[in-house]
């Protein structure tokens, strides 16, 4: 399940991204960059979705089941090549996005569903400062 996990990461812009050094770059230096990270990002889950097929089908053969589902083992496996071919696709489909409009997915981590925001001038009553907005493109 951390495969579907991931690959859930990767479309909305929550999955682990390192962009400090990134951040330095020139536009078009950041995006050759970039672009190079989400393929290079593609390559695990891509190289292990073969291997992972392979013992699906060695489980297969055995004809093991599990005890608790009592279901086939080899479904029960299955759930790691797709998650890997999943994540793969998503690797790809943040790629094509990034090329087509420069934008990656993210999320805005001070917000959550619910609760509304508190309006400026009672931040300022209390002396608060609001929170700085997102960099154009989800990457801070």
């Amino acid at each position: 399940m951390a495969k579907f996990g991931a690959a859930y990461g990767v479309r909305t812009g929550v999955h682990v991204g390192v962009d400090v050094a990134i951040n330095q770059l020139e536009p078009g230096s950041r995006r050759k960059v970039v672009l190079f990270g989400l393929a290079c990002g593609r390559f695990s889950p891509s190289s292990s979705v073969r291997l992972d097929f392979g013992f699906v089908l060695h489980m297969y053969e055995t004809g093991q089941s599990s005890n608790d589902l009592e279901a086939p083992m080899w479904i029960v496996y299955l759930a790691i090549p797709l998650g890997s071919y999943l994540m793969c696709f998503r690797f790809l489909q943040v790629a094509l996005a990034f090329y087509r409009t420069g934008e990656l997915p993210h999320t805005d981590e001070s917000h959550v569903e619910g609760i509304e925001p508190i309006p400026g001038d009672v931040m300022a009553e209390a002396g608060l400062k609001p929170r700085s907005a997102p960099v154009a493109g989800g990457v801070r």
